[in-house]
């Protein structure tokens, strides 16, 4: 009984090698593990019992692996690091059952779930309400779980494309380098980065977010659908509705509601970029033009968080151009920032493939991975930006501290 349960839950996971946003019938799942639908049902009640059972599993992993950490040794955070990639890299169908199932990936549900299965290594990260106690470790948290994640699906991507194995030998040195990335970050020298210069681009930055105009009326009204009946209450009769416009209206320039919201929110990059572009320009150097992108993006979200609700919303269609055609963002990239420098030497990253992009968009990431944590923790606009120098400073030249 016990093997076909386990048969059961290997062939669910099956399907998420990629991101997968259309529905996996139980089935789909009997079908893949040779067995009945009605033999499913002898080991789970329904598909959200078979969700739980995966989701333990993930956890369950995790939980095997933090379990080990000793706070009487300063190398165990980053060993485990390394074992956390590992696991994630030999399993990439993990990470992209949760992409796929999750409306957002916050780190806080994981680490309350450990901490409430004995894990004394977060006993201090949150208080009772849940909210963040220790701000230092938490940033730490985001900084290597975004590292993880990201670095993950590009090397996933890269090895698809190219259509190559993966074998264990390469996921551990893949694992090992990735790791000392983290450690070290990229190892430039931010020495003429003063408090006062800081100080004098986040004016710079402000200044340049001032004059952009308040969120479209078209994500106001998908942000206010998703808040009062969540992501499945989002239709083309209810966003037309809340803007005022006939629904033939909107059929009439688009194909559909998902081709709608994504072309605007092509639009609101761009604007983002261009912003971005100009600030750029006032940069001295490789670090400076980084810090410049992460605090002109990040005060670009805090103005408008509607898109943040968006295009969370978008993950849920099962539109292929949306999920896996990313052309649009890099020819816009393209067209703003090819040749602009952020790195001296490209660092190794046991990434199969070197390019400049991939060290650019995990620039972006960062602060979307931030805001997206520290919005769900209502906290300040202070604090944000606050945690936003911290982890542009781990980016730059590693930890601060000797140890997690």
């Amino acid at each position: 009984m016990k093997n076909t349960r386990e048969m059961i839950i290997k062939s669910a996971f099956s399907f998420y090698t990629k991101p997968v946003f259309s529905n996996i019938s139980l089935s789909m799942i009997a079908s893949k593990a040779g067995i009945t639908k009605a033999a499913i049902y002898r080991h789970f009640a329904s598909r959200e019992d078979l969700d739980n059972a995966m989701y333990n599993c993930v956890y369950e992993d995790l939980y095997n692996i933090l379990k080990n950490f000793s706070s009487e040794r300063a190398d165990d955070g980053f060993s485990i690091v390394e074992d956390v990639i590992i696991l994630l890299m030999t399993n990439r169908e993990y990470v992209y059952y949760l992409i796929s199932t999750c409306n957002e990936i916050i780190l806080d549900k994981f680490l309350l779930r450990f901490k409430g299965m004995g894990l004394s290594l977060f006993d201090n990260l949150f208080s009772a309400d849940g909210t963040v106690k220790d701000m230092e470790a938490y940033k730490d948290a985001v900084y290597m779980a975004c590292n993880i994640l990201y670095f993950q699906i590009v090397r996933n991507k890269i090895i698809d494309c190219m259509d190559i194995g993966d074998k264990y030998s390469e996921i551990t040195e893949y694992a090992s380098k990735l790791n000392m990335f983290i450690k070290k970050g990229l190892g430039q020298d931010v020495s003429e980065l003063t408090g006062f210069r800081l100080a004098s681009l986040d004016r710079m930055c402000m200044e340049s977010i001032e004059g952009v105009p308040a969120v479209n009326k078209v994500f106001e009204s998908v942000a206010s659908i998703v808040k009062e009946k969540g992501f499945q209450g989002v239709t083309v009769e209810a966003v037309a509705k809340g803007i005022g416009l006939a629904k033939s209206s909107i059929y009439s320039k688009f194909e559909n509601k998902a081709q709608m919201i994504q072309s605007l929110i092509d639009r609101e990059i761009e604007e983002m970029f261009v912003i971005m572009k100009q600030n750029i320009n006032n940069a001295r150097n490789n670090a400076e033009r980084a810090y410049i992108m992460m605090e002109t993006e990040l005060l670009f979200f805090m103005k408008k968080p509607e898109l943040f609700t968006v295009g969370q919303w978008l993950q849920f269609q099962n539109t292929e151009r949306i999920v896996h055609d990313d052309c649009e963002h890099e020819r816009l990239f393209s067209t703003y920032f090819d040749g602009i420098k952020l790195y001296d030497v490209y660092p190794e990253l046991g990434l199969p493939k070197e390019d400049f992009k991939i060290i650019a968009f995990w620039v972006l990431m960062m602060p979307v991975f931030l805001y997206m944590h520290t919005r769900k923790q209502n906290m300040t606009p202070e604090v944000v930006q606050g945690a936003l120098k911290d982890i542009f400073f781990m980016m730059e030249k590693g930890f601060k501290r000797g140890e997690i």
